[in-house]
């Protein structure tokens, strides 16, 4: 395992600091979410279980990419799934910019400079990994058109 670097620590305290001081971020990122994108909330039939489960693999594979347990490339395996069920671009760069946001608000005073940075970085480093995996699969999973063809 490599050594954590300080804004990697940073992500890695600011979730801590959340769990011990706020709690469990889940509904209010999906507030949030289906506040943006209220079709997104028919896509989890309405099951706050699947969110809470989602939720969860999603903040793990989120320490695990700070504490450097996983790296990116490891952690994309849930791409397939939702482009099959047709989640956009959009939805998948919003939803970790929402988890951002919960996390900095419900600190507060909490937050720090350093969380700040480590954050841009993690999200800087998961955004082009996840756009070239999504567009990989969305090649793959056009059918060509055989009607121009005779």
């Amino acid at each position: 395992m490599q050594q954590v670097d300080t804004g990697d620590a940073a992500v890695l305290r600011s979730l801590e600091l959340y769990g011990e001081h706020v709690g469990e971020p889940t509904t209010i990122i999906y507030e949030r979410f289906f506040a943006r994108y209220p079709e997104a909330e028919e896509m989890f039939a309405y099951d706050r279980h699947v969110e809470e489960r989602m939720m969860s693999s999603v903040l793990m594979m989120i320490s695990d990419l700070a504490d450097h347990t996983s790296t990116i490339d490891e952690c994309l395996y849930w791409i397939t799934d939702h482009v099959a069920w047709e989640v956009s671009r959009d939805m998948v760069f919003d939803m970790f910019e929402m988890i951002h946001d919960t996390i900095r608000e419900g600190l507060g005073e909490r937050w720090t400079p350093e969380m700040g940075t480590g954050w841009h970085n993690l999200l800087g480093r998961m955004k082009p990994a996840m756009a070239e995996r999504i567009t990989e699969i969305e090649g793959y999973s056009r059918v060509p058109d055989l009607s121009a063809r005779v």
